[in-house]
Formats: C-alpha cells, structure tokens, sequence
C-alpha cells in the first residue's frame, strides 16, 4: 500500500526555491524548552537547532498553549549523516519484523518511520530534518511530566508503527485530546503534522508545499 511521506516521489518533485534563513539553537534561548540529546550522542550537536522562521512561530504556538502547559523539543535539526544512520537502522527493524520482505518494501516500509537519504536508483533525497524545517515535540506540563499521548516518542522504535499514527486507534480519551490539542494549535501556526508521526511538524519543506498546495519549499538542505 502506496503512503505518503516525505520521501515519496511525488513529494520530491516539488521545488526549492531556498530563502537561506539561518539556523538558531535554542541552548542559546530560555523562550522555548527542550529534552536531552534523541537516538544516540551523535544527534546532540544539532538537536536544538532550526530555521530562524520555525523558532518564531514556535513562539506563537507557546503562546496559545493553555496555560500550565509547555511545548518540549524532541529534535529539530539532523545531519545527513545522523539520518543515514536512523535509516539503515530502520531498515534492519523492518527486515526482522518483516521477513521475506522484498528490496522495494523494505524500502518503503523503511521511509515511512525515517525519510531515506538516498534512494535506491542512487538519487539524493532532501530528508526534512535535514532542511532545519522540521520539528518533534511534546508537550509537558508545569512539573515537567510529559502529557499522555498513548506512547513515548523515544519509544517509536520499540512500539507497532500503527502506534504512532496521529489518529492511532485504541487511544485513551485523554490521549486523543493530547494529540488534538498539538495538532491544532501546530497547525494554527502554519505547520503541518506528518500523519504517520504524531509528534512530527514542519513548515516550508517539500512535505509541507506539497500538503499546503504551495508551488515550491522554502527550505532546503543545510
């Protein structure tokens, strides 16, 4: 079955016409809160960063939160590197959950937890992350307990990936509304959710000009 993500083909069509706004790193800010590195040490040099434009509407997200409750950065910017190494990573999870999968599956079945950084025909794929355009978060409250969403995000790789789709069913109440109230006020600002990822946002990426129906992303690369 054909899902869309951000490594599908017709995703990557969309142009990027790069407005090269800067990165900012939110260790340098006391305005937004993040967790500790994700995955492994090799995401903790970049983890907090993100476009300049992401950090601000981000600012207006926090300010529409009921009061109590904080946005918390799982993970903004990632290397290439650090995204080739999530993938293979993922693609060894599938080969065992799945075994006897063919090439092209496991492929696809691989892009839909982490976007692929090469394709298999050996062309370049701009992952979102890697654009400082992408953000996954959570929200906690005022004792710094994470809200219930139904799991985790570290544990998106000990969990069925079905888990892990926004509209998951065999939620508890307040776990829908969780992921409604993040939903929704994410994307009063302008972002989209990636909807295989209840914690994963974007604005100005290739996902998120193809959602929105805009002609080209403005982020690219970094």
């Amino acid at each position: 079955m054909h899902r869309l993500t951000p490594s599908s083909a017709e995703v990557c069509l969309v142009p990027i016409n790069e407005c090269h706004e800067p990165l900012v790193d939110l260790k340098q800010s006391a305005d937004l809160l993040y967790g500790p590195p994700p995955e492994c040490p090799a995401t903790a040099p970049d983890y907090t960063r993100m476009r300049k434009g992401i950090y601000e509407r981000l600012l207006i997200v926090q300010s529409q939160l009921p009061e109590g409750i904080y946005l918390r950065l799982y993970e903004g910017y990632r290397s290439l590197a650090v995204q080739q190494m999530l993938f293979d990573d993922e693609l060894e999870r599938v080969r065992k959950r799945q075994p006897g999968i063919d090439e092209y599956e496991l492929f696809e079945e691989a892009t839909r937890m982490v976007s692929a950084v090469i394709y298999p025909d050996g062309s370049h794929n701009v992952p979102p992350h890697n654009t400082g355009a992408a953000v996954d978060l959570e929200l906690i409250n005022s004792n710094g307990v994470t809200l219930e969403f139904g799991m985790d995000i570290h544990c998106w790789t000990e969990v069925d990936p079905d888990l892990c789709f926004t509209m998951a069913a065999g939620l508890s109440d307040e776990a829908v509304s969780n992921r409604k109230l993040l939903v929704d006020v994410m994307s009063a600002a302008g972002f989209v959710n990636y909807p295989q990822e209840w914690w994963h946002f974007s604005y100005g990426d290739r996902f998120w000009a193809f959602l929105t129906g805009n002609k080209d992303a403005i982020y690219g690369p970094v």
